[in-house]
């Protein structure tokens, strides 16, 4: 009996911002090399060279010992960087498929039904994609897109992750073939249904997909049923093409010092928080603020706040003046912050909004948020903000705090962080 034909394929970048950076500094290719996240915290990407030192996704930098810490070569994570190498490869994908979704920065998930030879058309993207974008890749495929996952793993599993891994990069998972993949690696299994499982006897993909499924669905839930379906190659969903609303955004950062007034931070991520919502086209029914001390000093704690608006809105000018009440009601003299954030909830769609006798939508105050982000899409986030609103995001380098002056105080401080090769004049490679 032949094994029926994938209907869809994961196609994920390799260790992406590794990658991302191996790419632009070929000085790191083969070398143990760790991406930190957090304000140069912790691990947030490894490559295998530094995993086979025993290092592991999460762990602080501090912790690493010495003699390890010597051994490898750090980055400060670029996420500007890496979001527009991640464009370039979904670029790429819908010149090739007819639908593509967007699963995450390195992952998408393409659609190869009816494709006479979808190997064939997938090792063809992969080597595009490594020889346009320079990221190696491997691709998963399956009748489900939970196979596919499925399919993905196994295909670094076999390939070893190799830049020029050929056929190798490329898997066809199937209900048949599954038995090599731990449980805890199934797209839907955490880590702890992972430890109930495995008191079962279930320790790989093959033997969740052979559980009884009234038993899965009663002991684990609807989420874990609809896994263990599609391991089975029934497949419970399509492709998403378009991601759903959300019902909050949130915009948060672990300062790079402890700061006393937090104010110009808060009213940072709000900004930024609301360009977000508009661009999905959704307005806010509430503001949320929080601000945390720092743990590591013996002054951890967390206070936060959350205020209904009378009417949801789209106006920046709105959030400011929720957040900036809202620090006020929290921030006490004196007092200490390591990390802060603001969260717009409760989001309604901007078109669905129902005016009353008391409130309605501005509309010459949204066309006016409209404009200011057709310009900072056109010409760069922050090239035009609100007042004293401390438009700039990201963190800086130590080189940078002079020119970011007392604002620097709160912003990560990223001591290793690489140039926006693609994203900023002024820090194009120039080849001489």
């Amino acid at each position: 009996m032949s094994e029926p034909a994938p209907r869809f394929a994961l196609i994920d970048g390799n260790t992406f911002y590794v990658s991302c950076e191996r790419m632009w500094d070929p000085s790191l290719l083969g070398v143990p090399t760790v991406v930190l996240g957090n304000g140069d915290g912790c691990c947030i990407a490894l490559s295998p060279e530094a995993k086979a030192l025993g290092l592991k996704i999460g762990t602080p930098i501090f912790q690493v010992p010495e003699d390890i810490r010597k051994q490898v070569q750090v980055r400060s994570a670029n996420f500007a960087l890496y979001g527009d190498m991640s464009a370039r490869i979904v670029t790429i994908l819908r010149e090739m498929f007819p639908r593509v979704e967007v699963y995450s920065i390195d992952e998408n998930f393409v659609d190869i039904e009816g494709i006479a030879d979808p190997v064939a058309l997938c090792l063809e993207a992969r080597e595009r994609i490594l020889q346009w974008v320079g990221i190696p890749c491997c691709v998963g495929l399956g009748i489900t897109r939970t196979l596919a996952k499925a399919g993905n793993k196994l295909a670094k599993n076999q390939s070893k992750r190799a830049i020029h891994a050929g056929r190798l990069a490329v898997f066809h998972a199937t209900p048949d073939n599954i038995h090599n993949l731990p449980v805890e690696d199934v797209w839907g299994v955490g880590r702890q249904f992972a430890k109930r499982l495995a008191k079962e006897g279930v320790e790989t993909a093959a033997d969740l997909a052979a559980l009884p499924a009234e038993h899965v669905r009663a002991q684990y839930g609807v989420v874990l049923a609809r896994t263990q379906t599609e391991l089975r190659g029934i497949p419970c969903g399509d492709l998403e093409l378009e991601e759903p609303d959300r019902q909050q955004i949130i915009v948060s950062r672990m300062f790079g010092r402890d700061v006393t007034d937090p104010m110009d931070a808060l009213v940072t991520f709000a900004t930024v928080a609301a360009e977000k919502m508009r661009g999905r086209g959704l307005a806010a029914s509430a503001v949320w603020v929080w601000l945390d001390g720092n743990p590591h000093k013996g002054n951890g704690f967390h206070v936060s706040r959350t205020v209904p608006l009378p009417f949801p809105t789209q106006d920046t000018r709105d959030v400011l003046l929720a957040v900036r009440w809202l620090a006020k009601s929290i921030i006490k003299p004196g007092q200490a912050f390591k990390r802060g954030g603001v969260g717009l909830v409760d989001l309604v769609r901007g078109g669905q909004r129902q005016a009353d006798f008391f409130s309605a939508p501005d509309p010459r105050r949204e066309r006016g948020m409209e404009v200011l982000d057709r310009i900072n899409a056109k010409y760069g986030r922050g090239t035009l903000g609100l007042g004293a609103a401390g438009w700039r995001v990201g963190g800086v380098r130590p080189d940078q705090v002079k020119r970011h002056g007392g604002e620097a105080q709160w912003r990560p401080m990223l001591k290793s962080l690489s140039p926006s090769y693609t994203t900023k004049w002024d820090e194009l490679i120039r080849v001489r």
